[in-house]
């Protein structure tokens, strides 16, 4: 059974006083029969003073006991009103001995672990953390500890919606000793703010190591620039922040760049407008700008490139076609007006060009219809007439690996008309600037009608001279 402290002062009270008076009785009955002393009276005078001093001890206990009461009350209530107070902030609170064990903590620490409070009281954190983790917390404790005052320390730790950030006021309690005697904690989430600074410090990142110029700007003025656009004009970006954006470009482009501006204003998207800028060196740069705007601040979003090359490359491309146009022609001017059949393959051994006299011998007038190896429409044959001529002879093969053949003379025998043409081929490769065959021309000479006057000539010749009297010799008439 257990006995109360006020009980236990009652009893002692009692039982002290009811020794006392034992003692006085006895001491009275033993000396009632003599003579009294001095020193009788005195030890009678020391019982009372002890009866006295015991009653005083006695209500002086109740009296301290009393008061503690009321102290133990008032701390109860502040304590119930510092507990009150500190579960109704949104910080996770607590209060840990110097050995670690938890000896206070609010609702909001409690909902980071998922546990009433009297699952942590008396507790440590390696009862229900992970080593590694627990380590880390007790480490930053005795930090605090070390210092003597507050610290800052950033802290994370694994929840059900994942890992959050939480910045952690760590700091030492004193006692009237000025000894430490327990470590607080205060902690504020600060997840989102994390977030948004790596946000903001990505976009930043984003912003300054684009390679694509990005603007900020208001009406007439950048507002923020990336180096890239500083980069591009030769200008530092304190200069370029420091002037209206219309000094830096051409006079000339100025008027449709405000036209341009004020279509952004309207609520129109900028989409590939070119525009002129004059640069620190002097030199001219095309720039082009996809820009949007927002309606309600007037403030410009534009991303910039420099195409000063691509409109160089354009101008050069533009002025080579028509060089090349020009060329062509001249060259389909001096292939029509030419006697020879002309034929130009690629190496694929397709026909992409072809002179009207080819289209007549292969009647075809559409020139990637022609085939490139003869023996696809005619006969190929040795001048005899009567040998085929092998196809892997013929000039446009022997071009396509680079060999250059001249006035290969064979018989053409049209397949379809039975027609025979006598011909002089003759092929060239062409190359690249790597020595690779890219294509290959054949020129075609149709020799059928000289062939047929020099055999004219010859009957004439042999007429006249058996006319004159020549006479006929074996050798003669076999040749």
């Amino acid at each position: 059974m257990k006995i109360s402290f006020e009980t236990k002062i009652a009893l002692g009270f009692i039982v002290n006083l009811s020794a006392i008076l034992a003692l006085g009785l006895i001491y009275w009955s033993q000396i009632s029969h003599t003579n009294k002393t001095a020193l009788d009276w005195v030890s009678l005078v020391l019982i009372v003073l002890s009866l006295g001093m015991l009653t005083v001890v006695f209500f002086i206990l109740k009296a301290q006991q009393k008061s503690n009461k009321i102290y133990e009350q008032e701390l109860l209530k502040n304590k119930n009103v510092l507990q009150s107070i500190i579960d109704n902030t949104t910080n996770p609170i607590s209060v840990k001995k110097l050995n670690g064990e938890y000896i206070l903590v609010n609702k909001q620490y409690q909902l980071l672990f998922e546990s009433k409070a009297k699952d942590l009281i008396g507790k440590t954190n390696h009862d229900f953390l992970p080593k590694e983790i627990a380590d880390t917390y007790r480490s930053s404790d005795l930090e605090a500890i070390k210092a003597g005052k507050e610290i800052h320390i950033e802290e994370t730790l694994e929840q059900l919606d994942g890992l959050h950030t939480y910045l952690s006021v760590k700091f030492p309690l004193f006692d009237a000793s000025n000894r430490a005697y327990a470590i607080g904690n205060i902690s504020t989430d600060i997840t989102e703010r994390k977030r948004v600074e790596q946000s903001l410090k990505a976009a930043d990142t984003f912003f300054n190591l684009s390679i694509d110029s990005l603007v900020i700007a208001s009406q007439d003025r950048f507002l923020k620039i990336n180096p890239s656009l500083s980069k591009i004009l030769g200008y530092t970006v304190p200069e370029l922040l420091e002037k209206p954006f219309a000094t830096f470009i051409l006079p000339e482009d100025v008027p449709t760049t405000k036209k341009e501006i004020e279509k952004l204003e309207e609520g129109n998207n900028l989409i590939n407008f070119n525009n002129r800028w004059i640069c620190k060196d002097g030199s001219i740069k095309w720039l082009s700008w996809n820009a949007t705007a927002d309606v309600n601040t007037g403030t410009l979003y534009a991303i910039v490139r420099d195409i000063t090359e691509e409109r160089q490359l354009e101008e050069e491309k533009e002025k080579t076609l028509n060089e090349l146009f020009e060329s062509q022609q001249k060259l389909n001017m001096i292939l029509e007006n030419i006697s020879d059949g002309v034929i130009v393959s690629n190496a694929n051994r397709q026909v992409i060009l072809a002179n009207h006299i080819a289209n007549e011998l292969f009647r075809i007038e559409d020139d990637s219809k022609i085939p490139i190896n003869f023996s696809d429409h005619f006969e190929v044959l040795y001048p005899d007439g009567e040998t085929t001529y092998p196809v892997q002879n013929l000039p446009a093969e022997r071009a396509l690996v680079g060999e250059v053949t001249d006035d290969i003379d064979i018989l053409l025998k049209d397949l379809e008309t039975n027609e025979s043409r006598r011909v002089l081929l003759s092929g060239r490769p062409i190359l690249d600037s790597k020595n690779h065959v890219v294509a290959a021309v054949v020129t075609i000479k149709d020799i059928s009608r000289y062939k047929k006057l020099e055999e004219e000539l010859k009957k004439r010749d042999l007429k006249n001279r058996t006319m004159i009297g020549f006479k006929k010799t074996k050798q003669k008439e076999k040749d």
